[in-house]
């Protein structure tokens, strides 16, 4: 009989349902599952968005997600496997679809890389199609060949790749029999609880992004840096005495290294082909910043505890990071104009920029539009000897 063949144990559930757990490979997850929009939420393309881009950043060829909720309406379309040698062996017919209950984000993410994948395979086939023709009219020449050959194994590791990820395995829960209304029960059950993994962990444990394993290393070894405290939390309060947390650690790294906001694919593979590199810049920036602080910069009464403040910095370090295209081994010179800083809240010159709010401190409040941002780079390169390059246009850093 065509169709899916599964190998799986079916269970009672509450004396009119069935439930099995089965592993299924992602090329069928994508030929057997449907999506009811009466059941589901809205689709976001943002979550999409995250999830492919874990996918296609990802170092190891597996993919470890958790299960994924199906819902098997029709019973009549799964059907006992004849031909399979074992007892628990049934055939879920061609063209049965198999209703999402949760995972759909993850689904459609690993359908839409598997979707890029081709599309990458077939444009490099198409220039490798081109250069074949041309290696006829031109056989003898050897730059045309070495060409050849590097697109061909090109290819090569794209397909196998791509075909790698459709071959993977993921958990899935089905439950059998359910009707539409019991369909929207079971979603709201699964989802009306569910705790998100916070920021701090994701960027404590995630390995998948290298900035990640930057930060991570440095707030393991760098002990002025422990002394100031790291929060594991969501995020940093007033009543908080630690100076960092580790989303702080991650925007702080990326402005240093690239002096935008969010980090370019360009620099996560630099910092993959020299990860040591990167660890002792952010190494040096704290070595040579934190000595300039108060003795407990994470107390509320200073401005060093503030996320604007550490950010704005690291995008003036970043200026001075690197000349020419080539690394400034003197660059954390440039942190001597905060020997002396007066980092409380009566800062004169920068209640003159900022402003005061009700409670008597700095209006430092931080904003994603990096305004103030800007504002305090501006301050920090007039507070040079030899002011650096022109700052009027900084809508780059965005």
């Amino acid at each position: 009989m065509e169709g899916l063949h599964l190998k799986m144990s079916i269970y009672p559930l509450c004396d009119k349902f069935g439930l099995t757990t089965v592993a299924l490979k992602v090329r069928d997850l994508l030929d057997y599952t449907t999506i009811d929009p009466m059941v589901q939420r809205k689709l976001s393309l943002m979550q999409r968005r995250k999830i492919a881009n874990y996918l296609q950043e990802r170092e190891l060829d597996q993919v470890f997600f958790g299960p994924v909720t199906l819902s098997m309406r029709d019973v009549d379309s799964l059907a006992w496997d004849v031909d399979g040698a074992e007892q628990q062996s049934y055939v879920l017919k061609q063209g049965s679809k198999l209703s999402i209950l949760d995972g759909q984000h993850r689904i459609l993410a690993l359908g839409y890389v598997g979707e890029q994948m081709l599309r990458e395979v077939r444009r490099y086939t198409r220039k490798l199609t081109v250069l074949r023709l041309k290696q006829r009219k031109e056989p003898l020449e050897a730059s045309i060949q070495s060409e050849l050959d590097d697109l061909q194994a090109l290819v090569e590791s794209l397909e196998q790749r791509r075909l790698a990820l459709m071959e993977t395995e993921l958990a899935v829960q089905i439950y059998i029999g359910l009707n539409e209304e019991e369909e929207k029960q079971l979603f709201g059950d699964i989802n009306s609880k569910v705790q998100l993994v916070s920021k701090e962990l994701g960027h404590s444990f995630d390995s998948v992004d290298p900035i990640n394993l930057v930060i991570q290393q440095v707030a393991d070894h760098h002990s002025l840096l422990k002394e100031a405290g790291i929060e594991k939390r969501n995020s940093l309060t007033s009543f908080n005495k630690n100076f960092t947390c580790y989303s702080w650690l991650y925007s702080v790294a990326t402005m240093l290294f690239s002096g935008r906001m969010q980090p370019s694919y360009e620099l996560m593979r630099n910092i993959r082909k020299d990860l040591p590199f990167y660890v002792e810049v952010l190494h040096q920036f704290y070595s040579r910043l934190i000595p300039l602080m108060p003795e407990q910069p994470g107390l509320s009464q200073y401005t060093s505890a503030n996320r604007v403040m550490q950010e704005s910095i690291a995008l003036y370090a970043n200026h001075f990071l690197f000349q020419d295209g080539e690394y400034n081994e003197d660059w954390t010179e440039c942190l001597r104009i905060l020997d002396g800083f007066d980092w409380t809240h009566r800062n004169e010159e920068l209640f003159y920029i900022f402003g005061m709010q009700d409670n008597g401190k700095l209006n430092l409040i931080h904003e994603k539009s990096l305004r103030k941002h800007t504002k305090l780079l501006k301050f920090f390169m007039e507070g040079l000897e030899e002011p650096g390059e022109d700052l009027t246009d900084l809508t780059s850093l965005a």
